[in-house]
């Protein structure tokens, strides 16, 4: 009898214990949260501090990887922004894979608040090995983590630091219209800082970060032209007022034109500039301006309103791109001209870019329509930061002006991208001969994994252009659940 009562006791144990898992597994959340926590200088809750998610890293491992941007309809996360609590604790949601089975190790934030510095830091939110890992790792890292009294790892917090107050003065206008209007720049805070104006000819920047910063001053008319001061180095102490008294000049324009290789009328032509200033070093992120237009048929262009400093110039048509400036690596690079205080007058020197035909086809060799393919040809500027080229189509004048925020900032270029037929077929009409590679998307298939020497597993198609030519490659996809794509 006491038998049967034990078997009907552990049992029922047992039936609880098995609902109990279920409720946990039926109500856990399809994706990890990090609990981030943000602070001041002292160690201070903050709240009301707005956490932006912008990027992720993969985990450390034998796959390591970039940054890749955070892509809502891809990993079906959202980066909508989250508001710390009176503690100071955001619950980030975030994609438990960067990609395939990829495990995210790290989170890329903005962090955001009115008192505060902006910052925009990266955590560590995931610290396990990735799935897969050998037991001789698992030990080595168990073990790495005693020694370090980190058994139980959290995010380390993050700190906002209270900022200097710049406050510019202009002295002198030259010939701005009264109703222009009064912004500024400073060293990587461009497109962060919140400038007020509390009186004409003033602007003040409440929260700049403290330490040495350069500064520029602009003042913008309707029509988005442009006066500019000189770029000043200023040390920016926290919790003090630092005032500059600075004299605006109009901005000078460039005139070009592309060179007689490019035959008339020119189609789908466009120019982007880069301003960096006079003896700046863009790693430090100087202020920098930032502009484009399109060309006219007769090969001309003009871009007005610019400040002097380090120009780099890119160019683009239907057949033809830019031909290099200097650059240490092989990519893209703009030419590159100095920019005084006349107008510039130049001959954009061009050369033929490649067509490209690719054929389709799915796991059966059969056509396949509806295949994105795309490919991603790099700009590099200052042998610094490096986005495809002609994506950057923006002023600064129409972001400083509130026209356009930062997602603006890139977009899709038809040139390199193209969309398989009924026939399986996909042109990319407009390739720079660098190129040397191709992705491939599509609801249902995937480019097969190509291992490289150093073990980074991937899904491109490699081949090599002729300039001037219709280049011709076939490739073949597999299912997407027929392989993946992870650490071991």
């Amino acid at each position: 009898m006491k038998s049967t009562r034990l078997r009907l006791v552990l049992l029922g144990v047992g039936l609880c214990l098995a609902l109990a898992l279920v409720a946990l597994i039926v109500t856990a959340p399809p994706h990890p949260v990090a609990l981030l926590r943000v602070v001041d200088a002292n160690g201070k809750p903050i709240a009301g501090a707005t956490v932006i998610p912008e990027g992720l890293r993969t985990k450390d491992g034998p796959y390591r990887s970039g940054w890749y941007g955070w892509r809502s309809e891809a990993n079906h996360v959202t980066n909508a922004p989250v508001v710390t609590d009176e503690e100071g604790y955001a619950q980030v949601t975030y994609p438990k894979f960067v990609f395939e089975r990829i495990e995210t190790g790290v989170l890329c934030l903005s962090v955001n608040h009115p008192d505060f510095v902006p910052d925009r830091p990266e955590r560590v939110v995931a610290t396990a090995l990735p799935a897969g890992a050998p037991l001789t790792a698992k030990v080595k890292h168990l073990w790495e983590r005693v020694l370090h009294k980190k058994l139980l790892s959290r995010p380390e917090p993050i700190v906002l630091h209270a900022g200097a107050m710049l406050k510019i003065s202009v002295t002198d206008k030259g010939d701005a219209p009264s109703n222009a209007v009064l912004f500024a720049q400073a060293s990587g805070a461009s497109d962060s800082v919140t400038w007020v104006r509390p009186e004409p000819n003033v602007i003040i920047a409440p929260r700049l970060a403290a330490g040495t910063q350069l500064v520029r001053a602009v003042m913008l008319d309707s029509n988005r032209c442009a006066w500019f001061s000189d770029v000043v180095s200023t040390t920016a102490v926290a919790g003090q007022t630092n005032e500059l008294a600075l004299a605006l000049k109009r901005g000078v324009a460039v005139h070009g034109r592309l060179d007689d290789a490019v035959p008339r009328p020119v189609r789908n032509g466009r120019v982007v500039v880069n301003v960096w200033p006079q003896g700046a070093k863009p790693k430090e992120n100087p202020p920098r301006w930032h502009a484009w237009t399109a060309v006219k048929e007769d090969g001309t262009f003009v871009i007005n309103s610019l400040p002097h400093g380090e120009l780099e110039i890119v160019a683009m048509c239907d057949g033809f791109v830019s031909t290099n400036g200097p650059g240490r690596f092989r990519t893209r690079y703009p030419q590159q001209h100095s920019l005084g205080s006349n107008d510039l007058h130049l001959v954009m020197g061009m050369e033929t870019t490649a067509r490209l035909e690719v054929h389709v086809t799915d796991g059966r060799g059969k056509a396949l329509p509806g295949a994105r393919v795309v490919t991603w040809p790099n700009v590099r500027y200052g042998e610094w930061a490096s986005t495809i080229l002609m994506s950057d189509c923006y002023n600064s004048a129409d972001f400083l002006l509130g026209k356009l925020d930062r997602k603006s900032f890139r977009r899709s270029v038809l040139d390199f991208e193209g969309t398989s037929d009924t026939n399986g077929l996909a042109v990319l009409p407009n390739l720079p001969p660098e190129v040397t590679q191709l992705s491939v998307e599509h609801p249902q298939f995937v480019l097969p994994i190509v291992r490289t020497s150093n073990n980074q597993d991937h899904r491109r198609a490699s081949f090599t252009l002729v300039a001037g030519k219709t280049n011709r490659i076939s490739v073949q996809l597999e299912p997407k659940d027929s392989s993946s794509i992870s650490h071991y």
